[in-house]
This record gives C-alpha cells, sequence and structure tokens, in this order.
C-alpha cells in the first residue's frame, strides 16, 4: 500500500536538533535533550514515520556530567554519523562546555546499539559539531566564536581515536548573513561539497541555507540560488513553525530526504504558545538538480507524497500510540525523564507497579529531584497515574508536576493530616512570584492524579472515590512566550519529596480526540 501522505511532526514532543543516519534497511534518529537525564534520545525505525524509542546514550558520569546543567543547558545539538562498523555521536555537553564523541555497535542482534562507556573529548571553541569522514580521515565542523563576537563555521582535522587535533580550525563559512550561523553538515554530492547550515536564530526567523564548494576547506562562498532553502520565517499562516538545524541523508534506494526541527504554536486570541517544545519534522528532497529543493519549498504540516512517489516507497502507514506504561519489566521505559542524573536508587519497579522514592531536592534548586516526567506531545491530551494502596506521604509529599524550566512549573501534591486524611495542596511557581496553598481535603488516597493539557490551560485533578479536586493554570506561563526557553518544552510526571513513597501501577500519555 503507498503511502500518499503523512503527518509532520513524525517524532512529536521535546525531540529537537535531529540527526538520522541509515544502516543496512534500519533508520537511527538522535534528539539533543539538555538537563534531561539520560542524555541524547535514541530512535529507530524502517519507514522514517514509525519510530520506536530506544534506550538514551549518555548513562553514566563518564559520558556526560549533568549534575550542574542549568535549565535549558546540558546536551546540545547532536549529530550520528556510521563509518566503517561503527556509530559515531559527536555533540556538546553545556554543564561541563565539553565537545566529545561516543562510539556505539550494533548487537549481535542488531536490535539495539551497545555505546562504549567512555566518551572521546575533542578541544575546539564552538559548538554544534558534526562529523564528516572521508577516506580515513575524520573532519568537524562547527558553529565557531570569533574574537568580536561574530560567529563562523569552521573545520578542524582529528585523530577519530584519540580526538586529537590534525589541522587547526579554519572558517569555511559566515552563512548568508543571518545571525546565529549553526547547525552544519557537509554532504558530499557529485564533485562539490555542500555546506548545510541553520541561521535566524532558533525562534521564528529560523532557516536552513546552503553553500558549496570544490574543496572539502573551501571557501563556501557558492549560494543556493534560492537560499533560504527552507523556512517558514515569512509564512505565519503555516501550522509549523521555527524551521531550522537540518540533516540530510538517504534512503536504501537512494532517495534523499530532510529532517530538520519545528514547532506547533497553538494561537489563544491573538497570541501564539509553545508548550511542546521543538519537534522533529521530515521531508523528501529531489536531488537531481545542483541543488536539493525540499518537499517543493515549504514546509507543511501534511506532506504530499504525490510527486515523489520513489521516495513513497519507503514509507509504511503512519501511526500515532499513546503511551501506556504498565511497568511490566524491570526496565524504566526510554520516554521516562528525571533531571540531571539517574534516580535507579530511588526507583522500584515490581509486581506491575512503580515506586518512588523521595528526596530533600526540589524542582527548583538545580539538584536531582525526584521528578519523573515524559514529554508533552499534543496540545490537547491528559497524563495520568493510578495510585497504588502502597503509597505513603509519611512526612513529606507526593503528586504530580508539570514545568519548562526551574522558575516555571506547577504541582499538585498530597500530605497525610493527623487525622489520616489527606491535604491538596497546589504550588505554583512563575519566576519570583509563588503560590503555594491547600485548596482541599480528600478522606481517601486518591485512586487518580491527572494533569488535562489544552491549549490555553492546564488543569491538575485528584479523584478519590466520588470525591474529586481540582486546580487550573495558564499554559502560557510554562511556554516559550513567556521565558527565553527555546530549548525545552514542557514535561510532565510525579513528583515526591522528604520520605514520602509514591506507587504507581499505570501511566498514561493520552491524545484529546
Amino acid at each position: 500500500m503507498t503511502t500518499t501522505s503523512y503527518q509532520n511532526p513524525i517524532v512529536r514532543g521535546m525531540y529537537p536538533d535531529p540527526s538520522i543516519v541509515r544502516v543496512d534497511d534500519t533508520f537511527y534518529l538522535v534528539n539533543s535533550t539538555f538537563e534531561y537525564y539520560p542524555g541524547i534520545a535514541l530512535s529507530k525505525s524502517k519507514d522514517l514515520l514509525n519510530w520506536e524509542k530506544l534506550p538514551s546514550i549518555t548513562r553514566n558520569h563518564a559520558q556526560a556530567d549533568l549534575r550542574q546543567a542549568k535549565s535549558n543547558e546540558g546536551i546540545f545539538a547532536v549529530c550520528i554519523r556510521y563509518h566503517e562498523g561503527y556509530f559515531y555521536v559527536i555533540t556538546t555537553n553545556f554543564a561541563e562546555w565539553k565537545n566529545f564523541i561516543i562510539r556505539g555497535k550494533l548487537s549481535p542482534d542488531k536490535e539495539s546499539v551497545i555505546w562504549e562507556n567512555n566518551r572521546i573529548e575533542v578541544e575546539f571553541p564552538g559548538i554544534d559539531p558534526d562529523l564528516y569522514f572521508e577516506g580515513d580521515k575524520t573532519y568537524i565542523q562547527f558553529t565557531g566564536y570569533l574574537e568580536n563576537d561574530q560567529k563562523a563555521i569552521r573545520q578542524i582535522e582529528i585523530d577519530i581515536t584519540t580526538g586529537q587535533t590534525l589541522r587547526q580550525a579554519e572558517i569555511l563559512s559566515y552563512g548568508s548573513g543571518g545571525r546565529d550561523v549553526e547547525g552544519p553538515h557537509i554532504i558530499k554530492q557529485g564533485d562539490y561539497y555542500y555546506l548545510l547550515l541553520a541561521e535566524g536564530g532558533t525562534g521564528l526567523g529560523h532557516m536552513i541555507t546552503m553553500f558549496r564548494s570544490k574543496n572539502l576547506w573551501g571557501p563556501y562562498d557558492e549560494a543556493a540560488p534560492n537560499n533560504p532553502l527552507f523556512t517558514n520565517r515569512d509564512r505565519a499562516e503555516q501550522a509549523l513553525q521555527n524551521i531550522g538545524h537540518a540533516d540530510l541523508f538517504q534512503d536504501q534506494l537512494g532517495n534523499w530526504w530532510l529532517t530538520c526541527l519545528g514547532t506547533r504554536p497553538a494561537t489563544v486570541g491573538f497570541v501564539q504558545y509553545t508548550n511542546i517544545g521543538r519537534e522533529t519534522l521530515l521531508y523528501p528532497v529531489d536531488w537531481s538538480g545542483e541543488w536539493p529543493l525540499i518537499n517543493n519549498g515549504i514546509p507543511t504540516d501534511t506532506v504530499n507524497m504525490t510527486n515523489f512517489p520513489e521516495h513513497a516507497q519507503t514509507l509504511s502507514p503512519q501511526k500515532f500510540t499513546d503511551f501506556v506504561d504498565t511497568f511490566e519489566t524491570s526496565e524504566l521505559n526510554p520516554e521516562w525523564l528525571s533531571l540531571r542524573d539517574s534516580l535507579a536508587n530511588r526507583i522500584t519497579i515490581k509486581n506491575n507497579a512503580l515506586s518512588l522514592t523521595g528526596s530533600s531536592e526540589k524542582l527548583e534548586t538545580l539538584g536531582v529531584p525526584s521528578f519523573l516526567a515524559v514529554r508533552q506531545t499534543e496540545h490537547a491530551e491528559i497524563f495520568q497515574v493510578d495510585i497504588s494502596t502502597e503509597s505513603h506521604p509519611n512526612n513529606g509529599a507526593f503528586g504530580l508536576a508539570i514545568m519548562i524550566n526551574n522558575d516555571h512549573y506547577a504541582t499538585l501534591t498530597l500530605e497525610k493530616t493527623q487525622n489520616n486524611k489527606f491535604s491538596i495542596y497546589k504550588h505554583i511557581k512563575v519566576l519570583d512570584l509563588e503560590v503555594n496553598e491547600k485548596i482541599g481535603e480528600l478522606s481517601d488516597l486518591p485512586q487518580t492524579l491527572s494533569i488535562t493539557n489544552t491549549k490555553d490551560s492546564k488543569i491538575f485533578k485528584a479523584t478519590s472515590n466520588n470525591q474529586e479536586i481540582s486546580f487550573a493554570i495558564n499554559a502560557m506561563h510554562f511556554s516559550n512566550e513567556a521565558i527565553a526557553a527555546l530549548n525545552t518544552g514542557d514535561v510532565q510526571g510525579i513528583y515526591v519529596t522528604g520520605d514520602a513513597v509514591m506507587t504507581i501501577t499505570k501511566a498514561s500519555r493520552k491524545k484529546i480526540k
């Protein structure tokens, strides 16, 4: 059955800075994760539309130490490549100000990737690194900072086994004149080296540009005649915005594709809110001429494949499934996130239930609070957990939280009273404004806790038998329009403080139809 169209984003929620590589008939996607642990999201697909989440890549401090990561810092722009039997992932950890490479190899059954526990550090003054292999040589392109605060795309040659620089940084391009030239990738096509770039900042001015040269070291002074190659900066009517940070790759039939990031703002009155964050998009590419033409030039949310019949052969019918976790295995589902470090010593999974023990760390402290979360993936969705009677507030509290950074968050928590009832509290923090108040009392432990996300509000609810206590908050306070937090999006999950223990038997995130 031929797929005649599909919907963007192909990976929904906070999955920015996509990079894709193909090994045989399987595609591998990596995304930036910033202050969230584990670092570097990894997914795989046979058909480019339906992606299986694999365990994230950086899972110990030797690979990437995120414990000092501030909000919207940590793991930045990630690039994945495959060379002579190995995966290579290169990225920047802002918490350490280190650029590094992690190497991996397919497992014997080819179902997963086994990543090495140590990293190869590379010294260069910049971010957004790209790996390019040619023959037995390895090159890194990156966004370099110059003395006058100007940015330029620079390149070094390295020893891939040690990270040692073999040829010092040289400037390849200043871009087309848009601010914040970044996100470089080199693609060899015919006699030319093509330099794919992002410009314009990561907001509404974001765009994709391209230059080429017959020399790997440039100068890349021949610009694509239709630069910017791909953008919605002048198309406010389009459902997708902030189009940028792209990567080009080929499928097994030789067809070219482009993956990039974009946002799905929700219109509320005369304002657009971006709560979901930057997501992964996919477009077919016609590279029959000297320069690539991406999806007929316009980043659309519905991609019509009727003009790309050869590309369509790679695709399968697209399926969007709700997230449901009933804790049937001892391994934590890859969709779960924590802040800055592992919660393994506070989590127990057994008998189809997950227990999370509290800590003294709070969401605002830039530490490692007992907060286990998943990404918000739709404007209208419900996140819900079923509470086990094994839960015990003790002298602490537990409940749900949603946040975009450490000073924009909201929680619903419960504490036990002296008469064995349960007090329900709401806590809202928006910069230096805080609300912390008791909003009700339940006779029994709630059966469910939930957050209902809509385009303009977030509704917290505790339900016990015939009792229900709820409160609503404005979604704008947890969007990129309220703060300059364009890197991340909203995450929601369970939150435990003090010596409380929260046990859940089911967690789900379901789109509201």
